[in-house]
């Protein structure tokens, strides 16, 4: 994810006349991330993943004792 600051990059470096192929080249990302990025009005919002229990948590604190 780039951020804020990338998605002002690319709306800027598009408006003055540069390629998409241009701009992932001068930014060092993906074709596909630049075009999805000019698409969108605003810096796309990613969800955050929720932790996931381990299979080894019935057994932590037996592991803790050892």
């Amino acid at each position: 994810m780039l951020g804020t600051e990338g998605f002002v990059d690319i709306q800027v470096l598009h408006r003055q006349g540069m390629s998409i192929k241009g701009i992932a080249r001068e930014l060092g990302i993906s074709r596909n991330t630049v075009r999805s990025y000019l698409r969108t009005d605003s810096v796309p919002a990613f969800k955050s993943c929720q932790s996931r229990s381990s299979k080894l948590d019935p057994f932590k604190d037996y592991l803790q004792q050892r």
